[in-house]
């Protein structure tokens, strides 16, 4: 039988999050903390707690804590938005930009090892099929039984 493709990329995120957990551990952070540090500095703005958490699909408890943890470790900073004092705008301090650049150079190894047996075609091809997956997966409902 054919494996679902949902089921291999479950298996790939699996291992993938797997080999980023051990190549940030050096750095000190999770995949998931990379992971919002990389989306507040690749998306360019600041942002909000509430929307980071509808972003990440994570309740605004959770999303709250991951937030205080990166701010006690100095990777992110709060500033009151200019047009709405009562909400907070969070965005990288120069010291998580800083882990960041490290993280990203590490990251660039490990993911060329992982993609070496690809062509550049086919690493492209690999990177537009998952966009639109995911633009997919962001439009369609989920089905319930």
């Amino acid at each position: 039988m054919t494996p679902r493709i949902i089921y291999l990329i479950k298996r790939a995120e699996i291992e993938i999050t797997s080999r980023m957990g051990k190549t940030l551990e050096v750095y000190g952070i999770t995949p998931i903390q990379f992971t919002l540090l990389y989306f507040i500095e690749t998306s360019k703005g600041d942002f909000s707690s509430a929307q980071l958490s509808r972003r990440f699909s994570m309740t605004p408890q959770s999303m709250n804590e991951l937030v205080q943890i990166l701010l006690h470790k100095k990777l992110l900073k709060k500033a009151t938005d200019p047009t709405h004092r009562r909400i907070l705008r969070i965005s990288l301090t120069a010291k998580g930009k800083q882990l960041l650049a490290h993280c990203n150079t590490a990251l660039d190894e490990m993911e060329e090892a992982l993609l070496k047996e690809l062509s550049s075609t086919e690493t492209n091809d690999l990177r537009n099929i998952i966009g639109k997956l995911l633009d997919a997966a962001k439009e369609t409902a989920p089905v319930t039984g």
